[in-house]
């Protein structure tokens, strides 16, 4: 075994220990059901612990829950996001979301899945920007709210390297090379649809429309069934290599003390995998998120809202600029194993709350 050690657990500060205990565990939907609340989100399996976890604990002046965020998982259900109708297939990551978003804003015939949502869904959870080159114009605002990174990941039995370079990492994606070290490689795709597919994929210097055409067909998608931040794939399969949402691997670790300290349930299916180091940069220092991890690799996780309702009394409250309600919950999206941000860097990398980047997807 070559990568030794993994996350077992997250150190919590003072503030968070601070934060009020629930009396029942979130699940997939807010709860009870039933309970709509004034804001639905849906999209990425990313960020949909740390969004059940604001859930929680952002509140308005009157002392109600602003907050409904629906799960990405389990797949191939249906959610009820408001009273009134609103009844539609389940959007499973960040494309997904975005979609459903636009079609909730009155795109495509406001139809998502068969289902017209229109006014069904207020922002969508994305780990991706889904434009083109970054820009401050468009019809939808990707809102930060934290910082995370995507490393890789493999069996904790493998003999792949505990570090690869990041140009070795474009390799194994481009099938340029096909073992480390005498040791065979495979890499992985998650599901389409993924924010963490799309930015991985970017990141690597593979297209879609690659793919499509055949170009990589070293690349594993096991049917398209590989869920983004579910190490039991690799499992039994010392060759296999993914990539993983450092953030969401350190709630998976931490899932004992976010359902202590919020109520919510956060699934361990991390299995077998332990993470990797990129250029000999560990993604994970002292049990927290290394915001110091490669550049490339380092991407701010969003809330996506049409731009025309940035200044909705609500969305604006709950979201926009660093003393909105989830910019002040600082100690919640760090117990989520998320970094957080307080100033603006460049486009793809805003202080929390910045209403900057935009696009039309």
């Amino acid at each position: 075994m070559k990568i030794i050690g993994r996350v077992l657990g997250v150190s919590l500060g003072a503030a968070a220990l601070a934060l009020a205990v629930v009396a029942s565990p979130a699940a997939a939907e807010p709860n009870p059901v039933g309970d709509y609340r004034q804001l639905a989100g849906v999209g990425s399996d990313t960020t949909q612990d740390a969004l059940n976890g604001l859930g929680e604990v952002v509140k308005d002046g009157s002392n109600n829950k602003v907050i409904a965020s629906y799960d990405a998982r389990p797949l191939n259900t249906n959610i009820k996001t408001k009273a009134a109708n609103c009844d539609f297939k389940r959007p499973d990551g960040s494309g997904n979301g975005r979609t459903a978003l636009r079609a909730s804003n009155g795109e495509a015939g406001g139809l998502y899945q068969g289902a017209n949502v229109v006014g069904c869904v207020d922002f969508a959870r994305s780990s991706s920007y889904g434009g083109g080159t970054p820009g401050e114009a468009g019809a939808y605002t990707y809102i930060s709210f934290g910082v995370d990174s995507v490393t890789y990941a493999v069996n904790a039995n493998s003999d792949l390297p505990s570090s690869l370079t990041y140009v070795q990492l474009q390799r194994i994606y481009r099938c340029l090379t096909t073992n480390v070290g005498g040791t065979p490689v495979t890499p992985l795709l998650v599901q389409s649809g993924s924010g963490t597919r799309s930015f991985w994929l970017s990141k690597m210097g593979v297209t879609e429309a690659d793919i499509a055409a055949g170009d990589y067909p070293c690349l594993q998608t096991l049917n398209n069934t590989i869920q983004e931040h579910d190490g039991r794939v690799l499992d039994n399969h010392n060759d296999y290599l993914m990539p993983f949402s450092t953030g969401q691997f350190i709630a998976q670790g931490n899932a004992a003390n976010i359902l202590t300290q919020t109520g919510v349930t956060v699934a361990d299916r991390r299995g077998s995998a332990v993470l990797g180091r990129v250029n000999n940069l560990a993604p994970v220092t002292n049990g927290v998120l290394n915001v110091n991890f490669r550049t490339e690799l380092v991407r701010d996780v969003y809330d996506v809202v049409p731009t025309t309702k940035l200044t909705d009394p609500v969305i604006a409250a709950t979201f926009v600029g660093s003393t909105s309600y989830v910019c002040a919950a600082k100690p919640t999206i760090e117990l989520f194993g998320f970094g957080y941000r307080s100033t603006f860097a460049d486009l793809l990398h805003q202080g929390c709350g910045d209403t900057r980047l935009k696009a039309n997807s």
